[in-house]
């Protein structure tokens, strides 16, 4: 693609952006926030500087008040900085110590070497290289880069000082074929040329100026809409399998730090050695280590120089137990006597831990990527069994309110399942990305949640109401220390197996009868001793005989604070504060209407209907070459037959990577069998659905 025609493309999305982004009142949200973020940065440093002033220590204030944090209740309690484009989403110290790229002692050198750095650009702008070069000389800043530090130079030098960070990197080296990195060393080049193409945009700076905001502020924002909304493919993906095999509290350690790791450290720094280099280290070793291989080995260089930002990494450990997976977020870094020093940073996607079909492997692997999807698809692993029933609900028994995240903590046994890990940030953003929802919606669905305390997603089958139900959860655990459960409800699912009941235990002369809690009393039991957002998934909740399996619930859910006496136990027993349910029901059934109303006024009742704009979204954000308008004129001529939104032909059929292999198949296997169900009296009417006549409409 020639230049013009990148110019052409810029033009074209930027419009998409204001249109579909810009002009929403999630965009507007987005477009103040750069302005306050300014504000508050000015008066921070103002602060700082009177500080400075007064010889009193500066260290926590500048990592607090000057550099960028991500909008959660933790930032907000410490009173940190908040800013739109915040790098720091979970705690600072903690996070860059557990990296390997920061000590314990180093943090007053670095916040002085920031301060300096910052004094330096406000003072003398055209010093940006100087500063930089006099910045990164300072070998404990090693881990500051771009996005940590030019939200604060930009809030207080906007005119000289742009936005940088790997959202606006990744968009300028695409439409300038420029190659800027995201060191500090590389600003001064990386400002200038993003200087440049901005004056060039004509349509940028017309939009800029009708919605009153700064050209590199409009950048920045759309940098972040066509990385983060429209997942724009700069650069298919490519997809790794990580094998972690060693000591499971490694695992701890790269979730805490946001990496991961591979060994051979007495290879060294790879990073900026040529293929011949690391050969010659390769083959020297493995004389020195003759229980070493060097395809082992060349693993490293895979590792450090072929493993590229954006793409995932799937982590597994024994027994092919997927511990999660995330996406590399940026380049390879070396930490000397760290154990396993090879490291990249990765923003971490999912941690829920899963039993996937993988063939065995060790190290380091490519994975196509139907492999990759099946995996993070595949079953979730439910904790173990405690082998004693946790300490009864009592009436002493005290709920924690939604708070600030506890401490990380490391507990005994299962060493992926049971520890109460610090949730990855999942914004609203994510979330809308991931579903193809906009974030308005999803954000008055939050709002529901949180203000009922229990929802439920109804629609059509084929509509995504358990998969957004998991992505919602997601977000509402973000940044927390809370946790997701799923269960299934079915017609033979009962009270003592939700709430309790008795349950025949071993004895020595038989069998005796105990009264046991069911699966909502552990999950509150557990919920109980976190500090933030706790999230039950019940799927198919309308099989099951709802009044029945809930009993006193129905009370609960009505009258959070309260507490009632459950059957069969007089202990009192109250929902926590943190806990929120998320159900899902299939309204092709008639489920809704066989609700009662005293149980639908306790439920924010959200509906999901089949929207074709997200299979768009999702084939063109793999670009698929599979000619997608015939089909969905297709499907919107059959619901328009059905007649009936309730039994409208959902959107998930078509979601597939290899949809034009697969869609032959989905259509006389799945399609056709539920259309003979809907029109059952009347088979006429699906002569015209039947595969042999619609196959040349769909380019067959």
């Amino acid at each position: 693609m020639n230049a013009s025609d990148r110019q052409a493309q810029f033009n074209e999305l930027l419009t998409e952006c204001s249109r579909t982004f810009l002009a929403t009142p999630a965009g507007e949200v987005q477009r103040l926030a750069y302005l306050r973020a300014r504000q508050s940065g000015q008066q921070n440093y103002a602060t700082v500087a009177q500080l400075d002033a007064q010889g009193i220590d500066i260290t926590n204030a500048v990592l607090l008040k000057l550099l960028p944090h991500s909008d959660t209740e933790l930032h907000r309690a410490q009173g940190a900085w908040i800013h739109n484009a915040g790098f720091i989403t979970g705690e600072l110290r903690r996070w860059y110590e557990a990296s390997g790229m920061t000590q314990a002692g180093a943090w007053p050198t670095i916040a002085r070497a920031l301060w300096q750095l910052i004094q330096h650009c406000v003072a003398n702008p055209a010093d940006l290289a100087d500063a930089c070069r006099d910045f990164a000389a300072e070998p404990a800043t090693k881990g500051f880069q771009t996005s940590m530090v030019t939200p604060i130079l930009n809030a207080l030098q906007p005119d000289h000082f742009l936005l940088f960070n790997r959202k606006s990197r990744t968009t300028l080296n695409y439409f300038t074929s420029a190659d800027v990195s995201h060191t500090m060393l590389d600003y001064p080049v990386a400002n200038a040329a993003l200087q440049r193409f901005i004056a060039e945009q004509a349509t940028l700076q017309q939009l800029a100026q009708a919605l009153e905001m700064r050209p590199g502020d409009l950048f920045d924002l759309f940098s972040h809409w066509l990385v983060s909304i429209r997942r724009f493919a700069f650069r298919p993906p490519a997809y790794w399998r990580l094998t972690l095999d060693d000591d499971p509290t490694l695992w701890d350690e790269w979730q805490d730090g946001g990496y991961v790791a591979l060994g051979w450290d007495e290879m060294g720094d790879v990073g900026e050695i040529g293929q011949s280099e690391f050969q010659t280290r390769r083959d020297s070793l493995l004389d020195q280590y003759p229980t070493w291989r060097k395809r082992d080995l060349n693993q490293l260089w895979r590792f450090a120089h072929q493993l590229h930002e954006g793409d995932q990494v799937l982590v597994t450990g024994t027994q092919n137990v997927v511990l999660g997976h995330g996406t590399v977020a940026g380049p390879y870094y070396f930490v000397a006597e760290g154990g396993l020093g090879h490291r990249r940073p990765i923003e971490w996607d999912d941690l829920t831990p899963r039993q996937a079909a993988l063939p065995d492997s060790r190290g380091l692997l490519k994975l196509k990527t139907t492999t990759f999807t099946a995996a993070i698809q595949a079953p979730i692993i439910e904790p173990p069994a405690q082998p004693e029933p946790a300490a009864p609900l009592n009436a002493e028994t005290t709920y924690p309110a939604r708070k600030t995240k506890a401490p990380v903590t490391k507990e005994s046994g299962n060493g992926y399942a049971t520890r109460a890990t610090t949730q990855p940030i999942y914004t609203l953003a994510d979330c809308a990305a991931a579903t193809g929802l906009d974030e308005a919606t999803l954000a008055a669905w939050v709002g529901a949640i949180e203000r009922k305390g229990q929802a439920i997603l109804y629609g059509p089958p084929g509509t995504g109401k358990t998969f957004v139900a998991h992505h919602l959860a997601r977000h509402l655990i973000s940044g927390g220390d809370g946790f997701s459960q799923l269960i299934q409800f079915h017609p033979a699912y009962s009270y003592e197996e939700f709430i309790q009941g008795l349950r025949p235990q071993p004895a020595a002369n038989g069998l005796t009868f105990t009264l046991q809690p069911g699966r909502f009393l552990t999950f509150c039991q557990e919920a109980a001793g976190r500090m933030d957002t706790c999230v039950l998934i019940i799927d198919e909740i309308n099989r099951a005989n709802l009044p029945q399996v809930l009993g006193e619930l129905l009370y609960l859910l009505e009258y959070r604070e309260a507490q009632i006496k459950l059957a069969g136990s007089d202990t009192p027993f109250s929902i926590p504060a943190n806990v929120r349910i998320l159900g899902t029901m299939n309204s092709a059934d008639r489920s809704i209407a066989l609700v009662d109303n005293a149980l639908r006024r306790r439920f924010a009742f959200l509906r999901l209907m089949p929207n074709l704009n997200i299979v768009r979204q999702y084939h063109a954000r793999l670009g698929t070459a599979y000619r997608l308008e015939p089909l969905l004129t297709l499907i919107q001529e059959i619901n328009n037959a059905i007649g009936d939104p309730n039994f409208a032909l959902g959107i998930s059929y078509f979601l597939h990577e290899e949809l034009a292999a697969q869609l032959p198949s989905i259509w006389q296997v799945e399609i056709e069998p539920y259309l003979e169900e809907f029109f059952f009296d009347q088979p006429d009417q699906i002569a015209p659905w039947r595969w042999p006549a619609v196959k040349a409409r769909l380019g067959f």
